[in-house]
C-alpha cells in the first residue's frame, strides 16, 4: 500500500514527538490510540494529523502526573475536571515552592527583605520550653512523627516551621503542615498573614541575625509586628551535611498589611 501524503507512519509520529515506537504501540494496546491505515494485520502502521495530536495530548498529560488510566478517562470525557486542576494546581505550587528553594540555594547575593502575605495553611502544633538548638531539633522531629502518624502531611506547603515570641524566645512551636481536612487535637488553622520575610544561608545558630535583620526593616518603615517570628525550613540535615548550606525562611508576621 502506498501511504498516503497526509498520514504518518509510525516512525514519523515516534520522531515528532520524541518518543519510542513502544510506547506508541503500549497506547495502541491501551486502547488510547488506533492507527489509521495499516498494511495488513501486522504490517506498517500510518496516523492522521488528528491522531498525532491525540497523541501528543497524551504525552502533556502524562506529564502533569496523570496515570494512563486518567487519560484515558479524560479522552472518553469520563474525568472530574475540577478534581483535575485541584491536583494540577497542588502540583503548580508544589513545583513552584521548589523552584524558590533552588533559586535560593544558588543566591549568593545578600538576604533581600520582602513583604509577603503567608499562605493559610493547616497545621499541627506543640509547644515547648527549648532553649538549644539540638533541643528544638530534636523536638521537631518528634513533632513532625507524631503529626503525620495522626494525620498525614499536606504537600502543598512546607512540611514544617517553627514559632516563637521575641519576649519568650525559649518557648517554641513546633508545627507540621497537615492535609486541610484534619481535625483533632493539637490541629489548627494559620491564617493568611502580611508579614515580612527573608531567606537565610547558614547554620540554624545564626538564625537570630536574621530575625533581627525583619525587625530592623519593620522599624525603619513604620510596620508592627506581631513579636512572633516564624521559621521555615527549605533545606537542612536531610539534604545537606554541612551547616553552611542550610536554606531557612524566617518570617515576621505583621500586625496590619504593609502599606506601599
Amino acid at each position: 500500500m502506498k501511504k498516503d501524503d497526509n498520514l504518518f507512519s509510525i516512525g514519523e509520529v515516534a520522531k515528532s514527538l520524541g518518543v519510542t515506537r513502544r510506547a506508541i504501540l503500549y497506547y495502541e494496546e491501551f486502547g488510547l490510540i488506533c492507527p489509521d491505515a495499516k498494511e495488513g494485520t501486522k504490517g506498517n502502521r500510518y496516523y492522521t494529523i488528528d491522531t498525532l495530536v491525540k497523541l501528543r495530548t497524551i504525552r502533556i498529560l502524562q506529564g502533569l502526573g496523570l496515570s494512563l488510566s486518567d487519560v484515558r478517562d479524560y479522552l472518553d470525557d469520563a474525568f472530574d475536571l475540577p478534581q483535575m486542576i485541584r491536583r494540577l494546581e497542588r502540583q503548580r505550587d508544589e513545583l513552584n515552592r521548589y523552584i524558590e528553594g533552588l533559586r535560593e540555594r544558588s543566591n549568593t547575593e545578600p538576604p533581600q527583605v520582602k513583604q509577603i502575605l503567608t499562605p493559610r495553611q493547616t497545621i499541627y502544633r506543640r509547644t515547648f520550653t527549648a532553649p538549644s538548638v539540638a533541643e528544638r531539633t530534636k523536638l521537631l522531629r518528634r513533632t513532625a512523627v507524631e503529626g503525620m502518624r495522626l494525620y498525614g502531611t499536606d504537600l502543598t506547603h512546607r512540611m514544617y516551621l517553627v514559632e516563637s515570641h521575641i519576649q519568650r524566645p525559649e518557648e517554641v512551636s513546633f508545627c507540621v503542615a497537615i492535609p486541610p481536612e484534619s481535625e483533632g487535637e493539637c490541629v489548627e488553622l494559620l491564617p493568611a498573614t502580611p508579614a515580612l520575610s527573608l531567606y537565610h544561608h547558614g547554620a540554624y545558630e545564626t538564625l537570630p541575625a536574621a530575625a533581627k535583620l525583619l525587625f530592623d526593616y519593620a522599624r525603619q518603615h513604620g510596620l508592627t509586628p506581631t513579636g512572633e517570628v516564624r521559621r521555615i525550613y527549605l533545606e537542612g540535615p536531610p539534604q545537606r551535611s554541612d551547616p553552611a548550606h542550610f536554606t531557612t525562611q524566617v518570617v515576621l508576621p505583621l500586625r496590619d498589611a504593609p502599606h506601599e
